[in-house]
């Protein structure tokens, strides 16, 4: 299922209600605390930002793929709750070091509009299209998303851009088909990857996901750090996985897997699927 957001007045009109894990904020950062030395080192991560007479509000991380294409969860994307929270507008993109992740930028902050969103709610992944390019060097570079398959069992990293003052860093790990598939029927068929805590992890609280989740390539002469998925939602009981309702901390996530839409990111980011990838193991 796929659906167009641009984001129109006509388009706030006609959509549905989200479901309630979509009706909450990430919390994020605010003045009164400083900002994780890593995350602010991080030269993939954007912030996904309402735009409303009000100001801007921040909703989610976005990973950059090319200089003019991101992505993020297709949750974090839907246009309805926060233009009913903040009022009409549309969707920008924040690439300041400190001000991706701030809930409320100053109104001085570049910010690149969002001409589309493409949303795949099935695997819960979107890809947004910006108008103009991001200027990479120094602080800002693309991302390459990995083509080789996550073995079970392997433990992957995410950044914590929900409340980026604290552990940013996180690993999370690969849960086994027989143990997810309870929670989500049939999640391998939407493209979706299963995590699951394991001892010693910390388990990240935010609601909405959108969050990058990276593998480490063995490719000597490739990237290093690549992109894998994109966080999801948690689901804890089969009844509240049927409805999509329940964001519990401590069950099973369902992740978006980025290499499964390599092929329409690039058709939308007008580049050959190959620039996008690292073909490395992961390590």
């Amino acid at each position: 299922v796929v659906a167009q957001d641009v984001t129109t007045p006509e388009a706030e009109a006609s959509e549905t209600a989200e479901p309630a894990d979509a009706t909450l904020d990430n919390p994020t950062i605010t003045s009164e605390k400083a900002l994780s030395p890593r995350l602010k080192s991080v030269r993939f991560i954007a912030g996904l930002f309402w735009a409303s007479p009000s100001g801007l509000q921040r909703r989610c991380a976005a990973t950059i793929i090319t200089s003019n294409t991101l992505v993020t969860s297709a949750v974090c994307a839907k246009s309805n709750y926060p233009a009913s929270k903040y009022g009409q507008g549309g969707w920008r993109i924040v690439t300041g070091a400190e001000e991706r992740y701030m809930q409320t930028p100053p109104n001085s902050v570049q910010a690149y509009v969002v001409k589309n969103v493409d949303i795949d709610e099935c695997s819960n992944i979107a890809i947004i299209q910006i108008e103009g390019n991001i200027s990479f060097g120094g602080s800002l570079m693309p991302v390459f998303i990995s083509s080789h398959p996550v073995s079970q069992a392997s433990t992957m990293y995410t950044f914590k851009t929900s409340d980026p003052s604290g552990n940013s860093f996180l690993g999370v790990t690969q849960g086994v088909t027989a143990a997810c598939d309870p929670y989500l029927p049939g999640y391998t068929d939407s493209n979706f990857m299963c995590t699951q805590p394991i001892l010693g992890q910390t388990v990240t609280d935010d609601y909405l996901g959108g969050d990058p989740i990276i593998g480490f390539s063995t490719q000597p002469d490739g990237p290093l750090a690549v992109l894998v998925g994109i966080t999801g939602l948690y689901y804890s009981t089969l009844e509240d996985a049927q409805h999509a309702i329940s964001n519990d901390a401590t069950a099973y996530r369902f992740n978006a897997i980025v290499a499964a839409h390599v092929t329409h990111i690039a058709t939308i980011a007008g580049v050959s699927a190959e620039s996008l990838v690292s073909t490395g193991d992961l390590g």
